[in-house]
């Protein structure tokens, strides 16, 4: 591949390690649309987040690698968080087109998001080779962001 070749796919060469990410999203976003009737918040996030988790599954080496490169330079890590605020855009979006008020679609991509993030570094940072996958991880997880709001502090 030539560099002219390559800088047509590509803005820059950093912009390899994301490409992915624009084939993950409008997965995401269909499972959201998808025509299923009146749906629970938290049934639709499970929903749309395991489907994610399904499809990154079997690349895991590969996105331990890519997310090593990535925690390794600011840099990476801004473009990565830049590109995640993106995709809650949207997903609040898709949220709202489904019919969820527009304060409660943003709300739920941001703790959608949180949930998915902590759960995917948490599955790539295991070194064992039969981690717990990442759908039954998100699955598991779920009721604890409904646990953590009925929380209180001690004392």
């Amino acid at each position: 591949m030539t560099a002219r070749t390559f800088f047509r796919q590509f803005r820059d060469k950093e912009e390899v390690l994301f490409a992915e990410d624009d084939l993950l999203l409008p997965s995401l976003l269909e499972t959201i649309a998808a025509p299923t009737g009146p749906v629970a918040a938290e049934q639709l996030m499970e929903r749309a987040l395991v489907g994610l988790a399904g499809r990154m599954q079997p690349a895991r080496d590969s996105l331990r690698r890519r997310q090593a490169i990535i925690d390794s330079d600011v840099a990476l890590t801004g473009r990565e968080l830049a590109k995640q605020a993106r995709w809650q855009q949207a997903i609040s979006a898709a949220l709202v087109e489904r019919g969820f008020d527009t304060g409660d679609a943003g709300l739920l991509a941001a703790i959608g998001f949180a949930l998915f993030r902590r759960e995917l570094h948490a599955w790539l940072a295991d070194p064992s080779d039969d981690a717990v996958p990442l759908a039954d991880r998100i699955r598991t997880a779920l009721p604890s962001v409904r646990t953590v709001l009925d929380a209180s502090t001690p004392g």
